[in-house]
C-alpha cells in the first residue's frame, strides 16, 4: 500500500462528522430511556462499520463486502432517524460516499438511486410532510446523491487511472529495458562470438601446424583455451540477457489469449523489478497463458500482480470447465524450482464451481533502480 493510498483511508476517516446530529439529539433530549441506549447502540455500530471498512474492508478482494457495508449503514440510518424521532440526511450521506468509492460504476448508480429513495422514503414516512413539500425535498435530494455519490466515483475514476498510468510507465520502462537488453545479446552474441569462434579455429589449426616441441605451443594452446572460455562466458551473458521480461510476456499473454477467443485483464502495479524477478514472473505468465490457451477452455482470464508485504503476488484465474486442470507437469514443476530459488512458493488448483487458479508469491522481490533502467533505455 502506498503512502497515499495509507492517508486516503484515514482522510476517509473525516467523514464521520456527518454524524453531528447524534450529538445535538442528545443535546436537545430528543432521546429518552430504551429509546437512548438503541439510538447509542446504533450510532457506535454504524461508526465501526464505516471506521473497519477504511482501514480494512478495502484490502478484502470479496465482491460481497462493499454493497453489505452500503446496506448495512443505510439500514442503520433509518433506525437512527426511527429512535431519533427526526429525520437526518446526514445518515445517508456515508453510504452515498461508500457506494461511489467502493462499487463498480452500473452498480454504483444503482445503489446510489436506492439509497437516495430509501431517504426519500424516510422523509415521507416519519416527517410525514405535505405533498408539496415532499416534491420539494425529492427535487433536493437528488443534487445531493449526485454531489456525493458521483463526486466519489469520479475520485475512484481518477485514482484508477492515476493508477494505471504509473503501471503503464512501468511497464513501458520494463519493455524498452528489455528490447536493449534484446539488442545488446543480439549484437554481443554476433560480434565477439563470431570473433571469438574465428580465434578459436585459428588457434587449433595453428596447434596442428606446428610440430610438437616447437616454443610457442604451449602458448597457442593457452590461447585457444582462452578463447573457448571467453566464448562460454558470452554465451552464458547472452543467455542471461535473452530471458523474459514482464512486460514483454504480458504484452505476449494479451495478444494469445485474445487470439484464442479469451478476454483478458491484467493488473499490474508492482513498477520496476530486478532482473532476476522479472524473468521468473515472466516465466510463471507464459506458463500460465499457455496452459489457459491449450487446456482450460475458458472465457475469461485474470491477470495480477501485486504487492505483498515485502514481495509480489501473481495470480492468473480462469473460468474455465471443460477440461479438469491438475496442478501437475514438466511446466508447473519448473516454475516451482524457479520460484524456491528466489525464496517462493507456486500454488495451483481448480476452483470450486469452475475455473482454476496458479498462484506465485515471491518473497524478497527487489526493486530495480530507476537510474538502472534509465541507463540500460539509454544505452
Amino acid at each position: 500500500m502506498s503512502r497515499g493510498e495509507r492517508w486516503g483511508r484515514y482522510f476517509a476517516l473525516t467523514a464521520l462528522a456527518l454524524m453531528w446530529p447524534v450529538v445535538v439529539d442528545y443535546m436537545r433530549g430528543l432521546v429518552h430511556g430504551a429509546n437512548a441506549a438503541i439510538f447509542g447502540i446504533s450510532a457506535v455500530l454504524y461508526c465501526g462499520i464505516y471506521v473497519w471498512y477504511c482501514l480494512a474492508g478495502l484490502k478484502l478482494r470479496g465482491r460481497v463486502v462493499p454493497p453489505a457495508t452500503v446496506g448495512s449503514l443505510a439500514l442503520l440510518a433509518v433506525l437512527l432517524d426511527h429512535v431519533g424521532g427526526e429525520v437526518s440526511l446526514n445518515y445517508f450521506l456515508i453510504p452515498l460516499l461508500v457506494a461511489g468509492f467502493s462499487l463498480p460504476a452500473r452498480r454504483a448508480i444503482i445503489a446510489l438511486g436506492l439509497v437516495g429513495t430509501l431517504c426519500l422514503l424516510e422523509l415521507v414516512l416519519l416527517a410525514r410532510m405535505p405533498i408539496g413539500e415532499t416534491v420539494l425535498e425529492a427535487i433536493l435530494i437528488v443534487p445531493v446523491v449526485v454531489l456525493f455519490g458521483g463526486s466519489t466515483m469520479g475520485l475512484r475514476y481518477l485514482l484508477d487511472t492515476l493508477s494505471e498510468l504509473r503501471a503503464a510507465r512501468a511497464e513501458i520502462a520494463q519493455h524498452a529495458a528489455g528490447q536493449e537488453r534484446y539488442r545488446i545479446a543480439r549484437d554481443l552474441h554476433d560480434l565477439l562470438g563470431h570473433s571469438l569462434s574465428l580465434i578459436t579455429l585459428k588457434g587449433e589449426l595453428a596447434t596442428r601446424l606446428l610440430p610438437e616441441g616447437v616454443r610457442g605451443t604451449a602458448e597457442v594452446r593457452d590461447i585457444v583455451t582462452l578463447s573457448r572460455d571467453a566464448m562460454r562466458q558470452v554465451r552464458e551473458a547472452v543467455s542471461g540477457y535473452r530471458q523474459p521480461t514482464l512486460a514483454t510476456e504480458l504484452t505476449a499473454a494479451r495478444v494469445a489469449l485474445k487470439a484464442a477467443g479469451i478476454d483478458v485483464e491484467v493488473k499490474q502495479n508492482v513498477g520496476a523489478l530486478d532482473r532476476e524477478t522479472e524473468a521468473v514472473l515472466g516465466w510463471v505468465v507464459r506458463e500460465a497463458t499457455t496452459n489457459v490457451v491449450r487446456h482450460s477452455g475458458a472465457k475469461h482470464c485474470r491477470i495480477a500482480l501485486t504487492r505483498t508485504d515485502g514481495g509480489i503476488e501473481i495470480e492468473v484465474v480462469n473460468d474455465g470447465w471443460r477440461v479438469p486442470q491438475m496442478p501437475a507437469g514438466n511446466g508447473l514443476r519448473g516454475l516451482d524450482e524457479r520460484l524456491a530459488l528466489l525464496g517462493g512458493t507456486l500454488e495451483a488448483s481448480a476452483l470450486p464451481e469452475s475455473g482454476f487458479r496458479l498462484r506465485a508469491t515471491i518473497s524478497r522481490a527487489v526493486d530495480a533502480h530507476p537510474a538502472a533502467i534509465d541507463a540500460e533505455v539509454s544505452g
